[in-house]
């Protein structure tokens, strides 16, 4: 299958950090790009939406958007799953969105994926804090998770018909969750672990890829057993059982970041096993895997096909 880069790489840099590896784009002009209203791209089968939104991000406020991938079968007045889609370091959701869009198209089809609205936001509050220093996106990922995510849902699910029926109060969100995943590559994984511990009220699902979490650098503890313990917290504190939650965690198998990801998902297994099961917690790696733009591409086509089964 022929694969096409989600930026225009002038440079691909593997970065090894806590036995981990992570996939550094250069960036292009189209992470400034400003995008009104909704965009029209669209495919025999699908369309992209971009829907705007402001944030409030360390005192200064910030034009951004989110791209929503719209099935052909997506109608109005019927309710669709949804799933929030977040990139790693460097990259641009408008690009990742356009890069993902013709498989998903082809995924569907094949019947290797139910049809889905898919969200692709960005951590980013605008392109100049893209850096090539991935450590430094942390604590934009940490405010995505505890703060942002909710502003991408209400302008998203306001405006496109999910379980939600376009009531984007939280006991709305509540209700729904079953028909909520958030998923990420990389630095998206580790936003997808913050989710799980900020936000499993409103999410079922969820789909960290290529990444561990870095919750320990707020809580001050990055044992595994710590972090496993804040990982299951809020899970525990909303009273969840074992069939409130699925965890799909996907790595490459040449990927070094499987060598933090792995210790911790033993420890969530293994201390919270009465909420924790093999069967919620489904653990992949994509054979002869790396830390790449194919790894990504693979690792999304096998986790969509367990998300709201």
């Amino acid at each position: 299958m022929q694969k096409r880069l989600i930026l225009v790489v002038i440079g691909l840099v593997i970065l090894a950090v806590a036995g981990g590896g992570w996939l550094i784009y250069q960036q292009n002009a189209s992470q400034a790009k400003e995008v009104t209203q909704t965009t029209n791209h669209k495919t025999t089968s699908s369309q992209l939406q971009t829907l705007d939104y402001k944030i409030d991000y360390d005192g200064k406020t910030y034009d951004k958007n989110a791209v929503v991938y719209v099935p052909d079968s997506y109608q109005d007045n019927s309710p669709m799953n949804i799933f929030y889609l977040m990139h790693g370091s460097t990259m641009n959701n408008v690009d990742f969105a356009e890069t993902m869009q013709p498989l998903f198209d082809q995924w569907i089809a094949s019947g290797d994926m139910a049809p889905m609205l898919v969200v692709f936001p960005t951590y980013y509050p605008d392109s100049s804090f893209v850096v090539s220093n991935y450590t430094e996106d942390y604590p934009l990922n940490h405010f995505f998770a505890t703060d942002e995510v909710k502003t991408v849902m209400k302008t998203v699910e306001s405006q496109l018909t999910t379980y939600a029926a376009k009531d984007t109060s939280d006991t709305s969100f509540e209700n729904s969750r079953a028909h909520r995943a958030f998923g990420g590559y990389s630095m998206g994984g580790i936003t997808t672990w913050d989710v799980l511990v900020s936000q499993s009220q409103f999410f079922h699902d969820y789909m960290p890829m290529a990444g561990d979490s870095w919750i320990g650098q707020i809580t001050g503890d990055s044992s595994d057993e710590a972090v496993a313990d804040t990982l299951a917290s809020g899970l525990e504190d909303n009273n969840y059982q074992t069939n409130d939650v699925k965890i799909i965690a996907m790595v490459g198998e040449n990927d070094g970041t499987k060598y933090s990801m792995q210790p911790q998902i033993n420890a969530l297994l293994r201390n919270h096993s009465d909420l924790i099961t093999d069967d919620n917690l489904i653990y992949w790696e994509n054979a002869n895997g790396g830390h790449n733009q194919e790894s990504l591409e693979l690792e999304v086509q096998h986790g969509v096909a367990y998300l709201f089964q």
